[in-house]
């Protein structure tokens, strides 16, 4: 009798620490608010996010290898038609919307060997699938090619491109732009490594950008960081934007059917996490895996300690009760 006692007082236990395990998991998710799921089975590299006001949805493009065309997506992340233009881009990574007009960044530069990049624009863009006229800019750097995949446009309509590499840079373009040659970049300020899209917040005062692990918010003036909160865990972070009533930022990935999150505007209340992005961002596939798994690792080994602990409480409980029933 005394064996079964002991047995029936060892069951409570190891169901607690069973029903412990099933319900943190959920717990620690429930902090991820899924906005949207891009399952349109033509987007599988998402790479770059806009909102637009005007047309009530979000645009994106795919990565490298895919013809001219941005992606018209409502708010349930169905894709609600195209915009389709005659031309090759090489390596599109970004896209954005300012006032009437949709940009469509080919900046990617993986190997550091382009003259130039270019970015095209369309006026009053439309998702009707209907191939529609461009027109575009061509942009240099001052100090050689780079790699990047964000294209920025503060409220006067000006331009600027991160780069992304360890020794990361804000590079702005001249106020008035020549379609006909090649306008010359202005290095003005440096930004955390790493970075793979980014947008101007509300009021312009302030930057929004995205790496592997964290949204980073600079300075729009000293390009300063001024606060830092860690994503919800992404196979390959690419996309970033405000969201239509402005009051989150959407931050989306690549690969197929993407889920986009929605997570609060980092502000100086936000915890800032001790989070690197300064590793080698190598070629577009290569995510370097420290980086791609930083996040997720930090709240593994936060949900690992939980778990330590009470496993070390049950472990208490269940030699106490074995030494009860001998």
């Amino acid at each position: 009798m005394a064996l079964m006692r002991g047995g029936r007082r060892l069951g409570l236990p190891l169901l607690l620490a069973v029903v412990f395990l099933a319900i943190v998991p959920t717990v620690a998710g429930a902090e991820d608010t899924v906005a949207f799921t891009i399952k349109d089975a033509r987007i599988t590299e998402s790479s770059g996010l806009a909102v637009d006001p005007a047309g009530n949805l979000y645009w994106t493009v795919n990565d490298s290898g895919d013809r001219g065309v941005a992606y018209g997506i409502g708010l349930d992340g169905t894709v609600q038609g195209t915009l389709n233009f005659r031309a090759q881009p090489r390596d599109v990574e970004a896209v954005a919307v300012h006032d009437d007009r949709l940009y469509v960044a080919d900046i990617g530069d993986n190997s550091g060997q382009r003259d130039f990049v270019r970015v095209y624009f369309f006026t009053n863009p439309r998702a009707n699938g209907l191939t529609v006229t461009y027109h575009a800019y061509d942009f240099r750097y001052p100090d050689g090619p780079h790699n990047a995949e964000t294209l920025l446009v503060n409220e006067s309509g000006r331009l600027f491109i991160v780069t992304k590499e360890r020794e990361a840079a804000i590079y702005e373009a001249p106020a008035k732009l020549d379609r006909q040659g090649v306008n010359e970049l202005e290095k003005v300020g440096s930004t955390p490594s790493n970075v793979t899209d980014g947008t101007f917040l509300p009021g312009g005062e302030r930057i929004a950008l995205l790496t592997y692990s964290s949204v980073e918010v600079i300075d729009a003036t000293s390009y300063e960081v001024v606060v830092s909160s860690p994503i919800p865990d992404q196979p390959q972070a690419e996309s970033l934007t405000i969201s239509l009533d402005q009051t989150s930022l959407l931050v989306g990935s690549e690969g197929k059917k993407s889920k986009v999150y929605s997570v609060p505007v980092p502000s100086e209340a936000t915890p800032t996490p001790s989070l690197d992005a300064s590793t080698d961002p190598g070629a577009e596939s290569d995510v370097p895996e420290d980086a791609a798994n930083s996040g997720q690792n930090q709240r593994g080994t936060l949900l690992a300690l939980g778990l330590a602990g009470f496993v070390a409480l049950v472990a208490g409980a269940v030699v106490a009760l074995v030494h009860q029933s001998s």
